[in-house]
């Protein structure tokens, strides 16, 4: 019995000692930071990952204070072991930096702190364990720049942008979205996009969106939002999803382009569209009348030719006119001295034209442009143009209150007149197609002195 009692206590010894080299084994090969402390902070055991703190080995640890160890933690740690000396409850969570002596990296490290009680249950130490955190801080901090860089940029962009989780919840607009939409920004409770859609399109909107949740697919349209004095305007919209390192969707992000000035230029160059066709049917029309009428009063095809060609350029002066003022009209200054220029090019300074500034609309323009060039052409032929000495004097003015203007056309110093037996074109012209286009009143006289017209239209559009 003696023998056996014995060799039982022989083995307890050897599975003791196995035990504690299995612990020590554990202890050393932690892949945290580990060490026991006594009371007075003196380093009775630490493993090979809690040196990396300072540098120094483990033997170099072992019976020495940390304050002789790793004095900038000195007071942090010494405050924390009476702590628990005190209260006997651990300390958990606390964060500790600091760099090795030789190094300028700044390493950081999460500590938890733990009693250790003996057989009276008094606390006669504190366990220790530190988890390296100094590359997940580093990221973390990379991420806050990089999230500051894309709060910057989005506050300076025009566009509205927001944020949401990847339920669809939105969790941040930009400065420009409070801007534009007047809500006040409450941290935490951001108002939702929705609210300021356009009714016309919002349940559109967001069947789209919810079906963008459903297939975390992007989503673009054309919505309307409301602006903070209550007016709805139209914008782009595109929403993007984030996804992780899985594929899985973890964000949204979300812009509002405003579209307002494109959708006006589209609606003005489909407007010029129509109006250019609607102007070009009538340009044509006109066209189709001036050869019509020109065949009728030419004697032969030369003739024909040279007349055609002349009243396809006066009407093209008056396009000019027209093109350069965006067809909104042309002063009728301009106008007589477009339709008088190549004329004017040969008899200098024969031609007067005054009158206060008249801007004609671009159906005036057309028609008195033709009469004009026919008056022109008749005195550069028969009239006061025939001649060296002969002038014309064109004067207009409005009367205030019907607002009708009065053209006269006077010719001086030309050959006696003598008046036609036969009407042409411009007679035709003068006397009948500007008169009826215009609704106005004319009168063409052939007095001896010379040529007169006085016209008179309204030219305010009604």
């Amino acid at each position: 019995m003696e023998e056996f009692g014995r060799a039982d206590w022989r083995s307890d010894a050897f599975g003791l000692q196995r035990n504690v080299e299995v612990l020590r084994l554990i202890y050393d090969t932690a892949p945290i930071g580990l060490a026991f402390l006594s009371p007075d902070c003196r380093y009775l055991q630490i493993n090979q990952r809690l040196t990396e703190i300072c540098g120094i080995s483990i033997e170099g640890h072992l019976g020495r204070t940390v304050r002789e160890c790793v004095p900038m933690l000195a007071d942090s740690v010494e405050a924390i072991v009476r702590s628990i000396m005190t209260t006997g409850e651990p300390v958990t969570g606390i964060e500790v930096s600091g760099q090795r002596p030789g190094e300028n990296a700044h390493r950081t490290w999460t500590t938890y702190w733990h009693p250790v009680r003996g057989l009276q249950g008094d606390v006669v130490g504190v366990n220790v364990a530190a988890e390296e955190i100094t590359e997940r801080k580093l990221t973390e901090a990379k991420l806050r720049e990089r999230e500051q860089q894309f709060y910057s940029l989005s506050d300076s962009i025009p566009q509205l942008v927001w944020m949401a989780d990847e339920t669809g919840r939105i969790f941040w607009f930009n400065s420009r979205w409070y801007d534009y939409t007047g809500m006040p920004s409450v941290d935490g409770e951001p108002h939702d996009w929705q609210n300021v859609l356009d009714p016309a399109s919002r349940m559109k909107t967001d069947l789209d969106w919810q079906q963008a949740l459903r297939k975390g697919a992007p989503l673009e349209l054309e919505l309307g939002l409301r602006r903070r004095d209550g007016e709805y305007h139209p914008f782009l919209t595109r929403v993007i999803p984030l996804r992780d390192a899985s594929g899985m969707v973890y964000r949204w992000i979300g812009t509002h382009v405003d579209i307002s000035e494109q959708k006006r230029r589209e609606e003005h160059i489909r407007f010029i569209a129509l109006e250019l066709s609607h102007r070009t049917k009538n340009l044509l029309a006109v066209v189709i009348a001036v050869a019509k009428q020109t065949a009728l009063y030419a004697n032969d095809i030369q003739q024909y030719q040279e007349c055609f060609v002349n009243r396809l350029d006066a009407l093209a002066h008056c396009h000019d006119l027209l093109v350069r003022d965006n067809w909104q009209g042309a002063p009728l200054h301009d106008l007589v001295m477009a339709q008088m220029k190549p004329f004017n090019e040969t008899n200098s300074n024969r031609i007067k034209a005054s009158g206060p500034l008249v801007i004609l609309r671009p159906d005036v323009v057309q028609n008195l442009g033709l009469a004009l060039h026919e008056l022109a052409t008749n005195a550069s032929k028969h009239g006061a143009l025939s001649n060296t000495f002969g002038n014309i004097l064109i004067d207009w003015q409005i009367d205030p209150e019907s607002g009708r203007v009065r053209v006269l056309w006077s010719e001086q110093g030309g050959p006696p007149v003598i008046p036609p037996h036969k009407h042409g074109f411009g007679h035709v012209v003068i006397e009948q197609v500007v008169p009826r286009a215009l609704d106005g009143h004319g009168k063409l006289e052939f007095l001896p002195t010379g040529v007169n017209w006085a016209f008179d239209f309204l030219n305010r559009n009604e």
